[in-house]
């Protein structure tokens, strides 16, 4: 598709006040408080399975220790997996949230042509992604204040390590020159 007939407009202001923070290297301060929420709430939740343990540690502590059966060696081991994968979910999401939150450049930006690139298998909750250059992002994902149009090229910021899309802006835009970014993207 070309991007030819349709003339991209400018950044809305909602979108602009994003594109002015993140081309500095920053999050917005939306965007901080959207993605250190995410963490806090993964920390947090990694409460529930560590409350779990130390009443386990309580009980056993206690000698209140119940009779060993098969069952409930069974049910045990399936808790404490549960446990496991319950912690690990947790602890990946608040590992990849948090440092975007309170670490040093928190900001990447990738520019390139927009593509639409479609699914390999049936999924109908995603039948195409955006690509811009090496960074792509679902549909529901992009602002809907701003025109996706294949083949136009694109500047896109986006969170370091949980790759959020934070704020995306078209390059051949009457106000591209101002959303060029001004620092250097971190390896």
């Amino acid at each position: 598709m070309s991007h030819a007939n349709t003339s991209p407009e400018p950044a809305s202001p909602e979108m602009a006040a994003k594109l002015a923070v993140n081309r500095t290297g920053r999050l917005a301060p939306s965007q901080r408080r959207m993605v250190m929420i995410a963490g806090v709430v993964a920390a947090a939740l990694l409460l529930c399975p560590l409350a779990m343990v130390i009443q386990l540690v309580g009980l056993i502590a206690t000698s209140n220790v119940p009779a060993v059966t098969t069952v409930g060696v069974v049910f045990t081991v399936l808790g404490v997996v549960f446990l496991l994968l319950f912690a690990g979910l947790i602890y990946v999401n608040a590992r990849m949230f948090l440092p975007d939150a309170l670490g040093p450049n928190p900001v990447r930006y990738v520019r390139g042509v927009l593509e639409i690139r479609l699914t390999e298998k049936d999924r109908p909750e995603l039948p195409f992604s955006y690509v811009v250059g090496d960074y792509s992002f679902a549909p529901y994902v992009a602002p809907p204040d701003v025109s996706m149009r294949p083949g136009a090229p694109y500047i896109v910021y986006y969170a370091a390590r949980s790759r959020v899309l934070l704020s995306v802006a078209a390059l051949d835009a009457p106000d591209a020159a101002q959303w060029e970014p001004q620092f250097e993207n971190a390896g």
